[in-house]
């Protein structure tokens, strides 16, 4: 992840999933969601690792099916939730330096807000290497990428948002406070289009966006407009974070020297697995608080 506002980008980041927190019910269940994570269910041994687990979605998913899960984030204010909405207790921790000693997991996930939205290589390779000291030698590393339907990388591209793989994300989350007749005339300024054009475009992303990206289009505006300050709330977020489609994301693993096992791709993210003992490159020393939280 990139830099915003001055502040390290990991804490910045650290500081939108706090203010977050108590809105996160709304729209929990999206990119790595219950759905996707049933993809792999098949190639996930026990113990299992989350690391990024939010509020315990993931966490309380495995555990319904049987297997025993724990989970990691760096936001005190998740963790609450997810004692408090759960009855989970996750551990506070940050992914460069995780309290387990060597080989504790047969698997470790990586939720989506973790590794892809990192913008450093030096930064992942550190989280990497540590994923790769606590998974046992025989287990499996799963990294999750959130992805975006062909019709909101078009919009968001069309529009100045996502441009040479950053979205930008502050300006994303402004969208969501506008009426649909203001979003037509700010379409049209940003896409240098005419006001029609700008109408059909807004109608044709939404009829081609899936039905979980319209759900969550619309959680999110109910969100920032109930958050009690929607300008905070929106400054609150990193200015921008990395967005890899299928080929950065590839481009990325060949740079740490990973292998590929195995793909996954649901409507919503893409799920890699990586072997857990591949050596990374050149050793590196820490990036910092770097974590999905």
């Amino acid at each position: 992840m990139t830099e915003g506002d001055g502040e390290s980008a990991p804490r910045n980041a650290s500081n939108y999933w706090d203010t977050l927190a108590p809105h996160h019910w709304r729209i929990e269940d999206n990119y790595l969601d219950v759905s996707s994570l049933r993809r792999i269910l098949g190639d996930i041994r026990e113990p299992v690792l989350i690391i990024g687990a939010g509020q315990g979605l993931i966490v309380e998913e495995l555990r319904r099916q049987g297997l025993r899960c724990d989970g990691i984030d760096l936001s005190a204010r998740m963790l609450e939730y997810a004692r408090s909405r759960r009855g989970l207790t996750l551990v506070r921790a940050n992914a460069t330096s995780m309290p387990f000693i060597d080989g504790s997991y047969e698997t470790v996930i990586f939720a989506t807000g973790v590794i892809d939205f990192m913008a450093e290589l030096q930064d992942i390779e550190t989280v990497m290497r540590e994923a790769n000291r606590i998974v046992s030698g025989t287990g499996n590393v799963f990294v999750a990428f959130y992805r975006f339907s062909a019709a909101q990388e078009r919009f968001l591209t069309s529009l100045g948002l996502l441009r040479e793989d950053t979205l930008h994300m502050r300006s994303a989350l402004a969208l969501h406070r506008l009426g649909f007749g203001a979003m037509v005339a700010w379409v049209a300024k940003m896409a240098r289009i005419s006001t029609f054009q700008a109408v059909l475009l807004c109608i044709g992303t939404g009829l081609g966006s899936t039905k979980q990206e319209r759900a969550i289009a619309l959680a999110m505006r109910r969100l920032i407009a109930q958050s009690g300050d929607p300008e905070a709330f929106i400054e609150a977020a990193p200015e921008t974070q990395p967005y890899r489609d299928k080929s950065a994301i590839t481009h990325l693993l060949d740079s740490l020297s990973m292998r590929i096992e195995d793909w996954q791709a649901s409507s919503s993210c893409y799920l890699v697995r990586v072997s857990g003992r591949d050596t990374l490159h050149t050793p590196c020393s820490d990036g910092g608080d770097v974590s999905r939280t």
